[in-house]
């Protein structure tokens, strides 16, 4: 039996809550994640009553046979050895697609319906978007025709390709078509518009605090008089209250270095005068009425993309449902809307799974946490190492583990367990790992505040 360490221990055997383990590379992670399993198969809860997510069918595939290895060790649970191929150890997809194709008399669609190949739907999206286009040049649509004056200089293929792959990012939201129906009132009213100041001023301090991350860097290569010099000119830029202030008090040349320092020194401070030019486009505008203003601009131009994007979705729509061919987009969708207008599959689902375990919890989307949403009990058990997210292109979104982490570290609707020790590596590397990732990740650079609570600590020392 391993010797686990006291927070492996924890992750576990701790039950009857929410919980975020935080689990560094090299930390034992998926060695936790299966002894837990076999934890409750040895408390009584059958293998078929946990609902273990992956992000691939390799990691699903990989999870089966290190519970089906582990099962054959402990003879009172070669019971469940047949039940290990029909478990629920898959991926958000196949599952997804499995209750879709299990209740789809509920949700009126073909049971035989197909995955779509990835190259029709975005032949057929741009042979749709072409047609939308055509019709609006022969009508002569005054919006679309101001569109195309003031962001088109030769031809309208830029704006062709921003509309396509605005409609692919949309398609991550649930419930797509009332979010375009509403959109121009919800995000053109008095209170939205108020917001988006404020996120633009919000944005503005945290490249202010960018600069002064830069400079306290930067005092490890020169001497304090150097340090006195930077900070005489840019100290009253970064303690400015006011978004005018800001403005009145920017100064974007630095003063000079002194001769011989290191290159790592030059590249600091090149990057504190792009993070000034920055700040210094992004306080272009005279104040903040001026900023609102030049959102309301936008409006008409919002008014046709809107528009656009609802006819191509209805196209869309229309040749799936004809052809029962979707993407998984469209299959998690699908399953959401199950969930949410089907009560009595609700309820079975969340009364079927004694807990939901989530592997790779970083690289979740807003749907696949959405679906969670709406079958967890308190039961959701989530494995992740947010310094490992790479997935955003797929849009997944690691601020559900960063939001979750940081309220369950305060000790609310959940418990935060951090695996920090690496057994992997050498002292020696991670302490070099760790210096350079002080430095280069923070909550607004990398979403996660690396020196605070994600160093990796030392864990091999046999």
């Amino acid at each position: 039996m391993p010797n686990w360490t006291k927070e492996q221990a924890l992750a576990i055997n701790e039950k009857g809550k929410n919980i975020i383990v935080s689990a560094g590379a090299g930390s034992g992670k998926t060695a936790v994640l299966t002894e837990r399993v076999i934890t409750h198969l040895k408390a009584g809860v059958k293998i078929d009553e946990l609902l273990i997510l992956t992000f691939t069918n390799a990691a699903a595939t990989e999870m089966k046979i290190r519970i089906r290895k582990k099962i054959k060790e402990i003879k009172e649970l070669k019971s469940e050895l047949d039940k290990i191929d029909s478990a629920y150890i898959t991926t958000f997809d196949a599952f997804a697609l499995s209750l879709v194709k299990k209740y789809s008399h509920i949700l009126n669609i073909e049971k035989n319906l197909q995955i779509a190949d990835a190259t029709l739907i975005k032949l057929k999206k741009e042979k749709y978007l072409k047609e939308i286009f055509d019709k609006y040049y022969e009508i002569k649509d005054p919006l679309f025709e101001k569109l195309l004056d003031d962001f088109t200089v030769k031809d309208d293929k830029e704006i062709f390709e921003n509309i396509i792959n605005l409609d692919d990012k949309l398609s991550n939201i649930y419930g797509k078509e009332d979010f375009l129906k509403s959109y121009i009132n919800n995000y053109y009213s008095e209170e939205k518009l108020n917001n988006y100041i404020e996120e633009y001023l919000e944005y503005i301090k945290e490249k202010k605090k960018q600069i002064k991350n830069q400079i306290h860097a930067l005092d490890l290569y020169v001497d304090g008089t150097y340090i006195e010099k930077i900070e005489e000119v840019v100290l009253p830029m970064l303690n400015s209250k006011t978004y005018k202030e800001t403005k009145d008090n920017l100064i974007t040349k630095l003063p000079n270095m002194p001769k011989g320092v290191e290159e790592d020194a030059k590249e600091l401070k090149k990057e504190i005068t792009k993070i000034l030019k920055e700040i210094e486009n992004l306080t272009k505008y005279e104040d903040e009425s001026h900023i609102k203003k030049t959102i309301e601009s936008t409006k008409d131009y919002a008014k046709v993309i809107v528009k656009i994007l609802i006819e191509l979705d209805e196209k869309m729509k229309k040749f799936k449902s004809k052809k029962s061919i979707y993407e998984f987009i469209d299959i998690s969708n699908m399953a959401i809307d199950l969930l949410k207008t089907n009560q009595k599959v609700k309820e079975e689902l969340k009364e079927k799974f004694y807990e939901i375990l989530i592997d790779e919890y970083q690289d979740t989307n807003d749907l696949q946490e959405l679906f969670v949403s709406f079958i967890e009990k308190n039961n959701v058990y989530m494995v992740g190492d947010i310094k490992q997210s790479i997935y955003r292109f797929r849009n997944t979104n690691p601020k559900l583990f960063k939001d979750k982490y940081s309220l369950y570290s305060k000790g609310e609707k959940g418990l935060k367990i951090d695996l920090n020790k690496n057994f992997r590596s050498r002292n020696n590397v991670l302490q070099s790992i760790n210096k350079m990732f002080d430095y280069m990740m923070t909550e607004e650079i990398g979403g996660a505040e690396y020196r605070e609570s994600h160093q990796m600590i030392y864990g091999n020392k046999t």
